[in-house]
């Protein structure tokens, strides 16, 4: 019987605490032994040692403050393990994980697997359950295999990644630098798989305004890293936008086309008409995303989630602008 590999499972945090538990015990949760737990503390104001150390895992520090990119990336020169599994210390990761895996591995022969979300929030408000269904949407309207990666549960071969440039370490954020790994791995030649079926569930609460402001900082370093990947050709490899849909992109336009033209009419009203032509075609756009939410949710939730939606359009479509002229204007790559 072959040697089974040995699983290292890699999570960043940064003043974590009071989600932290939670993930370490559904690491602990797993049936398998062959794996280890390394906790990368990204020079926290905190005290979380005694924590990581109590629920079983190894504590490794950073000198200062350098971002998940880079914790991550101290993580895997820790780690024993053939095969590296990243996720965050607000996510819960699900029952019989590594089992699963390990056959997902075996049964593609891919470099790397990618999960997804659960539809379950553990908060009952309506930023944080609307977030955490887009999460779960728009990630299994892709195919099953994909050009991008979410750390809050990707699971890779070591080897390879340090055959590859890994994660961006210049984003300091926790913001895209997750989906630099996606980059590096497909521009080494290696392929990810999406396992839909091993869901995370997403330990994040969201009010309005933690909501629009990640929605704009997020957009902003979008831009500036799909810039970057124009520079090195990767988007023009047959690689798509990560889980940013055309119809999701085409509505940030849409919208401000709509604004525009409805304000516009204000000083000549015949021009409120193009106004309604455009809302009617964001309508259009995001039919599919709406009426998941009122199958999912109900009707009431869908039509909040429409109102949202428009909202979010523009705070994206600001982070874009924003990202894009300190890109191509002021020379900031990051």
């Amino acid at each position: 019987m072959p040697k089974k590999d040995f699983y290292s499972i890699v999570i960043p945090v940064y003043n974590g605490a009071r989600t932290l538990r939670k993930t370490l015990e559904s690491v602990r949760r797993q049936e398998d032994d062959d794996f280890e737990i390394i906790v990368v503390d990204d020079a926290s104001t905190e005290d979380l040692r005694s924590l990581i150390e109590e629920m079983g895992a190894v504590y490794h520090r950073l000198p200062e403050n350098s971002g998940p990119a880079t914790a991550r990336t101290a993580g895997v020169a820790a780690a024993h393990g053939e095969v590296i599994v990243f996720t965050d210390s607000d996510v819960w990761l699900p029952d019989h994980l590594i089992e699963n895996l390990r056959k997902v591995f075996a049964e593609t022969g891919v470099e790397c697997v990618q999960g997804s979300f659960s539809k379950h929030c553990p908060y009952s408000n309506f930023y944080s359950q609307y977030k955490n269904l887009y999460n779960h949407y728009v990630i299994n309207q892709l195919g099953d295999y994909i050009d991008t990666t979410y750390t809050s549960l990707t699971a890779v071969r070591k080897d390879f990644f340090l055959n590859g440039n890994g994660f961006d370490r210049n984003i300091r954020a926790a913001s895209v630098e997750d989906r630099t790994l996606g980059e590096s791995l497909i521009s080494s030649g290696g392929k990810i798989y999406l396992a839909k079926g091993l869901e995370v569930v997403h330990d994040k609460f969201l009010d309005p305004k933690r909501f629009y402001r990640s929605q704009f900082h997020r957009s902003r370093d979008l831009a500036k890293l799909m810039q970057r990947q124009k520079e090195s050709k990767f988007l023009e490899k047959g690689t798509s936008f990560g889980t940013n849909t055309r119809s999701a992109m085409l509505r940030l336009p849409v919208v401000a086309a709509t604004l525009f033209f409805l304000l516009l009419g204000f000083f000549y009203p015949p021009v409120w008409g193009l106004a309604l032509i455009f809302l009617a075609i964001y309508c259009w756009l995001t039919r599919k995303w709406i009426g998941f939410l009122k199958r999912t949710k109900g009707l009431w939730f869908s039509i909040r989630g429409q109102m949202v939606d428009f909202t979010d359009a523009i705070a994206t479509g600001l982070g874009v602008a924003v990202g894009m002229f300190e890109y191509r204007v002021l020379g900031k790559r990051y």
